[in-house]
């Protein structure tokens, strides 16, 4: 399953969130004992506990009540119809509890990690619905497993985002349209869409539908803990606009202004629509209508246009440009309550690309609203994934890839019939980025000629810091520039990498290779000299402004504990070259050193 694509009409992530506030439990109903704010939580992989330090921003459900129970379940204090909700969780080993929406609809949370067969209770899981009167073994029924396992390793911190969209119900309190989870995204990949659930999930705290009930979380299982919970509702009212007006013009316009030109029809129109321009191109059309804006509050106009245009608000330039259909432009501006005048400006002076116009209004609190007639705006134009598998042997694929915001230009993606896959920087001897799952979408390689010539993971992902991972004990990080790139030969399939390191006066291999366990990667640097090492050498294992979490003496977390380094357990030091920058350096000794890479 590919990664959710971010070139849609709308995007889904840019929305106003509040956030949960973690320094107590006053934003919950009545919480157990067993529901605590921390200020850290980690374990290992192979932990079946959470250990927890003091502090706040971490709510942690716990044993200190010893067995759950059902009134351990935790309520949040607001209630919602549609909502767009995020949080980050972490489970321990066989970890279980979920969410759910409106307390009705459960998706699940659980230890799914490494697991191949997927069902409605894995983690990322829309929840069985449950009836006592279908029989004994048929109770369950219409739960809906992820599209793709996207869960990574216990005690590591997890991703989710879900878009939901309550039951309907009409003025007599009669549903007339179901909930829908519109989409869920685990670890930034999409699991589910536009699943409509005909009613409440098992455990639900009613069998009866609402339009508005509040949030719960399942703490009668085991130990969870979450954070960075971000949610919008949907409730607020948003503009209004009245008829539009047009005038409609020819002529060779190259920007979206008027001048003295003369319009050749004028009209009156329900909504914004490109559906009177009767031209393919050398055309500018002129809109006015008025905004009816219920509440003074900030409100962001999104555009689409083939072409150039325009859009002002009391006269005030909004969005403005030259731009494809399938490009939004969005631009925030404060609006007073009561009336606006609304004018939009759009030309095109070009005969190829189809015509297209939509603007939509958005304010924190509401959906969207679009001002243009739905088929103003034409949809994206598919274009079919060109996906490069592995399920066979190792593959590899040479491109362009994204890291850290610039694009490296020596890079090779190694696939592995495990699953486990990475993206290699061969001019700086450096992994850039690992994931499980499949393989590797290379669309932009060849779709639209070529460009941007890179390529994208398919699975759940974990960008590395992209160094070279060997310093001499002096230097903070190791100057790849020095790195000699001398190829790569094959051991069971897969590449050793090869470079001369002049600092060390060493050559070096570089295998990486699926770990024994299939938890993750392996890497061994082996060295070869015609004389000793110059002077000593350190392995560094993580570059990381997070900080680094001592698991055990042989196990880091990263990045916020968004993966592991486990190592052979040899001595090293956490050290702060820089400014909030920490490192894991352990001596080398002998003529190779490994690590592996755990998520």
């Amino acid at each position: 399953m590919r990664n959710i694509l971010l070139l849609t009409l709308l995007s889904w992530t840019c929305f106003g969130q509040q956030q949960v506030n973690l320094k107590d439990l006053a934003a919950f109903q009545h919480p157990s004992n067993n529901w605590t704010i921390e200020g850290a939580v980690q374990a290992a992989y192979a932990d079946t506990s959470l250990q927890v330090a003091t502090g706040q921003g971490v709510l942690v459900n716990t044993l200190r009540n010893g067995k759950y129970k059902r009134t351990d379940d935790l309520t949040f204090a607001f209630s919602h119809g549609d909502i767009h909700l995020m949080f980050d969780f972490m489970l321990p080993k066989k970890g279980n509890s979920g969410v759910y929406l409106q307390g009705r609809y459960e998706v699940q949370l659980a230890d799914s990690w490494t697991k191949k067969q997927l069902n409605y209770g894995d983690c990322g899981g829309i929840y069985e619905r449950w009836d006592d009167a279908r029989g004994k073994g048929k109770e369950g029924f219409e739960g809906y497993a992820p599209m793709q396992n996207a869960s990574k390793a216990p005690g590591l911190w997890q991703s989710m985002e879900i878009d939901f969209q309550a039951p309907r119900f009409d003025s007599n309190g009669k549903k007339i349209q179901n909930a829908v989870f519109k989409k869920v995204v685990l670890n930034g990949i999409l699991i589910h869409e536009n699943i409509e659930v005909l009613g409440v999930t098992r455990g639900a705290v009613s069998l009866q539908e609402v339009a508005s009930a509040p949030i719960l979380i399942q703490g009668d299982h085991t130990q969870v803990a979450f954070k960075n919970i971000r949610y919008e509702t949907y409730d607020k009212p948003s503009v209004r606009m009245g008829q539009v007006s047009y005038d409609y013009y020819t002529g060779k316009f190259t920007e979206p202004i008027i001048g003295a030109a003369k319009p050749i029809k004028s009209g009156k129109l329900d909504k914004l629509t490109y559906k009177v321009i009767q031209d393919k191109n050398d055309y500018l059309i002129h809109y006015q209508a008025e905004l009816d804006v219920p509440e003074a509050d900030s409100y962001e106009f999104q555009s689409y246009w083939t072409g150039s245009g325009v859009v002002k608000v009391d006269g005030k330039d909004l969005n403005q440009g030259a731009h494809w259909y399938s490009e939004m432009v969005s631009t925030q501006t404060q609006l007073t309550a009561g009336k606006h005048r609304l004018e939009v400006i759009h030309v095109k002076d070009f005969p190829w690309g189809p015509q297209a116009l939509g603007l939509f209004v958005k304010r924190i609190g509401s959906h969207p609203v679009a001002l243009h007639d739905r088929t103003s705006l034409l949809d994206p134009e598919a274009v079919g994934m060109i996906e490069v598998k592995a399920n066979a042997e190792p593959v590899f694929q040479r491109s362009f890839a994204m890291h850290q915001g610039k694009k490296k230009t020596h890079v090779i993606h190694v696939g592995d019939p495990s699953g486990m896959h990475y993206s290699y920087d061969l001019k700086q001897g450096a992994m850039l980025q690992v994931w499980r799952g499949p393989f590797l979408n290379a669309t932009q390689m060849w779709e639209n000629r070529g460009e941007p010539q890179t390529s994208e993971p398919l699975g759940v992902t974990v960008a590395l810091d992209g160094q070279f991972p060997l310093v001499m004990d002096h230097q903070v990080q190791a100057d790849s520039t020095e790195l000699v790139y001398k190829g790569f030969r094959l051991k069971d399939g897969r590449p050793i990498f090869m470079y001369q390191w002049p600092a060390a006066n060493v050559s070096i291999e570089d295998y990486i290779r699926p770990n024994a366990a299939g938890t993750g990667l392996e890497r061994t640097l082996s060295f070869k000299s015609a004389s000793a090492m110059q002077s000593a050498a350190e392995l560094v294992l993580g570059n990381s402004f997070h900080g680094i979490s001592a698991i055990n003496t042989k196990l880091i977390g990263l990045q916020g504990q968004s993966y592991f380094v486990q190592w052979d357990g040899r001595s090293g030091a956490v050290l702060s070259p820089k400014q909030g920058l920490k490192q894991q350096r352990i001596p080398v000794q002998g003529n190779e050193v490994s690590y592996q890479l755990i998520w």
